[in-house]
């Protein structure tokens, strides 16, 4: 079936509101490469949006999933629980931030597992206010979407919303209102002050359930909240009795260097949220907590028909052996040093790359007009389609649009990274070239 019979299709069967950035079908996908319908072969920088950290059919995690297809399927936890969904709770427990006894669990998506944190929040506190930040993606279903904050294509024709939910200044330092950057290189909007203040005057501290953020903003663009500011929280929340949800959901499983992103800062979140790179592609979320926190709702309070379902979960258990043997935390920290230094040599060349950031192999580039720093939205649009003209899937982000977003699977080969600096840069040059030098 070509792409154009497969386009007319689509058009009949499937609602317009089921976007994609790149007008191609997928017919078949291996390690860093995805070939479409047409048989155009294509690096993939977009790892399934962080889903496949290992890459596409990882041989470890198809074998998992085939063995656990035959054995059975699905049962749900609900009716009995299968060894394996135990297993993984325990796994995840150890790998999770901080000493403390951690218990699990899980889902089958991201936001399924930001509402379920925000629910054993509320139970654990008896409190019902949730305070997240600007810039923030935490999902689309009812509560996951109230949480996030940009309103379009999001938001904004989907009301009303969840009650009780506060908006505070994320720490984006690229446009810090207040100068910048200060001079410890620390960000302008690393101190909670303003937002303490906040929540005394609107909110009252005592009725603040959770605090909920990503140390790495993704759809907002890729920013990395100052460790001083994520310190700053997590006392901040301690001393006033309200919790830290820490959303990792694209940020974790080794995308960032570590196993999340906040181990980078020696932090301990009271509840993480998990999923996309979790199981490799196959339906599967989870919360991960302090063990008093996760058994604060009642037995039957939390549940879902196919969290948990036992071939996601072979996924996964898979998934995490193979980041363990392949050495995938340092190949990510390899891969953005790789990623930053020519990008960092890029932008001394070009005024419109406002900003290179990131952690790990979760790098994003935030394009400019000018020393305004207006946001150049085309110009990212012009990338992404260069890039793919070359064989090359990349995808935009961030608030206003105007950011590149790299995600390559952890898996990339030294040959493939020269393969995609080099997509990349073509790229860049081709649509930043004839661009005027602002007088």
């Amino acid at each position: 079936m070509q792409q154009i019979d497969l386009a007319q299709r689509r058009a009949n069967a499937v609602t317009r509101a089921a976007a994609s950035v790149h007008p191609i079908y997928p017919a078949k996908a291996q390690g860093s490469y995805v070939w479409d319908a047409d048989g155009n072969k294509y690096l993939d920088f977009s790892a399934g949006i962080a889903v496949m950290n290992v890459g596409h059919s990882h041989p470890k995690v198809i074998e998992a999933v085939t063995r656990q297809a035959q054995e059975f399927q699905h049962l749900c936890f609900a009716v009995g629980m299968h060894d394996s969904y135990i297993e993984l709770a325990e796994r995840l427990n150890a790998l999770a931030p901080g000493h403390d006894p951690k218990k699990t669990f899980f889902i089958n998506t991201g936001a399924e597992a930001v509402e379920n944190a925000v629910k054993i929040a509320r139970v654990a506190t008896g409190r019902q206010g949730i305070v997240a930040f600007t810039h923030a993606f935490h999902g689309r279903t009812h509560m996951a979407l109230s949480l996030t904050a940009k309103a379009h294509p999001y938001k904004a024709p989907f009301a009303p919303r969840a009650a009780e939910i506060y908006r505070a200044d994320y720490p984006y330092c690229y446009r810090c209102p207040f100068g910048g950057r200060d001079a410890n290189g620390g960000c302008c909007q690393h101190d909670v002050e303003r937002i303490r203040e906040q929540v005394s005057t609107v909110i009252g501290e005592d009725q603040v359930a959770a605090f909920l953020i990503e140390p790495v903003a993704g759809e907002g663009g890729f920013i990395p909240a100052p460790r001083s500011f994520l310190r700053a929280l997590r006392d901040y929340a301690t001393e006033i009795g309200a919790l830290w949800i820490d959303d990792e959901v694209q940020a974790g499983m080794g995308r960032t260097g570590a196993w999340w992103a906040v181990d980078h800062h020696d932090l301990q979140p009271d509840l993480v949220t998990t999923a996309k790179a979790l199981s490799s592609g196959f339906p599967l979320g989870a919360v991960v907590g302090r063990s008093d926190v996760m058994d604060a709702p009642g037995p039957g309070h939390l549940g879902s028909t196919f969290g948990g379902n036992p071939v996601s979960i072979a996924a996964a258990l898979a998934t995490i052996d193979v980041i363990e043997e392949e050495g995938l935390l340092a190949r990510a920290t390899l891969i953005g040093e790789r990623f930053t230094h020519m990008l960092h040599a890029l932008q001394a060349e070009f005024h419109q790359i406002g900003d290179v950031r990131g952690v790990g192999a979760m790098v994003g580039i935030e394009f400019v007009k000018d020393d305004a720093k207006t946001p150049d939205k085309t110009v990212v649009e012009h990338i992404v389609e260069h890039a793919r003209d070359d064989g090359m899937i990349l995808l935009p982000t961030g608030t206003f649009g105007n950011v590149i977003r790299l995600l390559p699977p952890l898996t990339l080969s030294d040959a493939e990274i020269d393969e995609g600096l080099a997509k990349l840069e073509a790229a860049i040059r081709k649509s930043l070239a004839a661009q005027p030098v602002p007088a």
